[in-house]
């Protein structure tokens, strides 16, 4: 077995991550939780009070004593306490069970009452217990009729006494505490046990149908999986950050944000510089799966990370539909069209392209939403303008559309050097990430790694999110509409 000097299995730690994911999702929407099983404790109380029948009961204490009654006064031994607890018990089978006796209370009852019972019925409606350490038998009965439960109980104090001298002979059973008629209904607890069955059966089902919601979610839930589940490389994991105004983006320029945020980064920009020197890469295209992923934030801090390097860098919105660029960085675009205007020819990449000195970045905005923006970037001027673009900067940073939803990202691709997949912690189905990889290798063009984004729900980058501080996240969404695939027929040629 190979050393692992963490002093605890991979398979224990995603035992842990696994049950904090269940617990994560829960707490994560615990009003739901509350809701239900408030509501589930409404319907509980409501059925126990309409469902409520008054019961009343009659109560009779006996005494049971293993000497005849002219015997009692001499006193009793120890001996004849334990012998005495044995026959109480046998006098309380005798009470609940013995035919006759049943019969002649039923007869009784229905002279007094006028209301006819079977035996069955009238052993249904007694029950008979010792007291412990004793030899009292403690009999109650209960029925829906106070002058029934009543009548039952005077029968019985007239009857027993016959049917206990015939089976135990020289013993005495004696009543201590008669029967009196009940003016009042029994306490009833049914509101409260159904109310509180109610409450926890609720929550239970909503807690089950979360766990297995969780369970049938086929998302990835650590940046382990990025390795294991896709067979990709990771460049890093961005914890959450929470920020007070999230109108604000959020960039490493922002001291709030926090040291492992900033880190975070550095670390990506690392591996991207490697990368870029091994393979002589200067373009890179950074998409997601799915909408909502934070690839145009992840765009902005990689190239913020690597012109604070000392780069010359060029960040380019290639997101015409829906261009994000300008709104994270909080630089109006104006009428700028971008790529769209140098593609269609009405302007020079000297004209689109401007120099923020805030981020010391180069940026080619697109303020426009272009409709037809897959037939724009299959134009050979795409090729060709990056081709010029590559001549003056070190690094070409393109923020494309999600890759799963439409295909300006495949077409922007090809005329890259590299790809750059944000993945964001349990969002994208595994299989729906598995088809977006498959589709970017259309484009012939490497898939340098992944950025595990807005990382939480596993355990161990939760600990290592919170030494850092903070916590990180941010809205972004879009509006497209056009279906999933890629129906672009065109292969552009992959640049060198």
């Amino acid at each position: 077995m190979e050393y692992n000097p963490r002093g605890h299995s991979d398979t224990e730690e995603n035992s842990v991550d696994s049950i904090f994911n269940y617990v994560s999702y829960v707490l994560k929407r615990w009003w739901i939780v509350v809701i239900v099983a408030v509501v589930c404790a409404a319907i509980g109380f409501a059925y126990a009070k309409l469902s409520y029948v008054p019961k009343y009961s009659s109560n009779i204490k006996f005494v049971a004593n293993n000497r005849s009654e002219g015997t009692i006064i001499t006193g009793q031994s120890s001996s004849d306490l334990m012998a005495g607890g044995t026959l109480a018990n046998n006098y309380r089978y005798l009470l609940t069970t013995t035919r006759g006796l049943l019969q002649l209370v039923a007869d009784d009852v229905y002279s007094a009452t006028g209301y006819r019972m079977t035996y069955i019925q009238i052993a249904e409606c007694i029950k008979a217990n010792v007291i412990t350490d004793t030899s009292w038998v403690d009999l109650t009965v209960t029925t829906n009729d106070p002058d029934v439960s009543y009548a039952i109980a005077v029968a019985y104090t007239n009857h027993y006494d016959d049917f206990a001298q015939d089976a135990f002979p020289a013993t005495t059973l004696k009543v201590v505490d008669k029967p009196y008629k009940a003016d009042r209904p029994d306490s009833d607890r049914t509101k409260l046990l159904y109310t509180a069955a109610g409450l926890l059966l609720g929550a239970f089902i909503t807690i089950a149908v979360f766990c297995l919601i969780v369970a049938a979610k086929d998302t990835l839930k650590s940046s382990d999986d990025i390795n294991k589940r896709l067979d990709l490389k990771l460049l890093g994991s961005v914890g959450k950050v929470s920020k007070k105004n999230s109108k604000l983006p959020i960039l490493i320029t922002d001291k709030n944000t926090g040291f492992s945020f900033v880190e975070t980064f550095k670390l990506i920009r690392t591996k991207v510089e490697s990368f870029s020197a091994k393979e002589n890469a200067k373009t890179f295209v950074i998409t997601s799966t799915l909408e909502d992923e934070g690839k145009t934030t992840i765009s902005c801090n990689l190239a913020i990370a690597l012109a604070k390097n000392g780069k010359s860098v060029l960040l380019i919105d290639g997101d015409l539909r829906k261009p994000a660029v300008s709104s994270t960085l909080g630089i109006p675009a104006g009428g700028e069209n971008g790529l769209y205007g140098i593609i269609k020819g009405d302007k020079s990449a000297a004209d689109t392209v401007r120099y923020s000195e805030k981020y010391n970045l180069f940026l080619m905005l697109n303020g426009d939403n272009i409709p037809d923006a897959a037939e724009v970037l299959s134009d050979d001027k795409l090729g060709v303008t990056l081709s010029e673009l590559e001549k003056e900067f070190d690094y070409i940073i393109i923020d494309s559309a999600p890759a799963g939803v439409i295909a300006d990202t495949a077409i922007l691709a090809a005329e890259a050097d590299a790809i750059i997949l944000v993945v964001r912690e349990d969002t994208a189905s595994v299989r729906r990430i598995r088809r977006t990889v498959e589709d970017l290798g259309t484009s012939n063009t490497e898939i340098v790694g992944c950025v595990y984004n807005i990382a939480e729900g596993n355990f161990t980058n939760r600990i290592k999110a919170y030494r850092g501080g903070k916590k990180y996240g941010y809205g972004y969404g879009y509006g497209y509409g056009y279906g999933y695939g890629y129906g672009q027929s065109k292969k552009n040629s992959k640049k060198k």
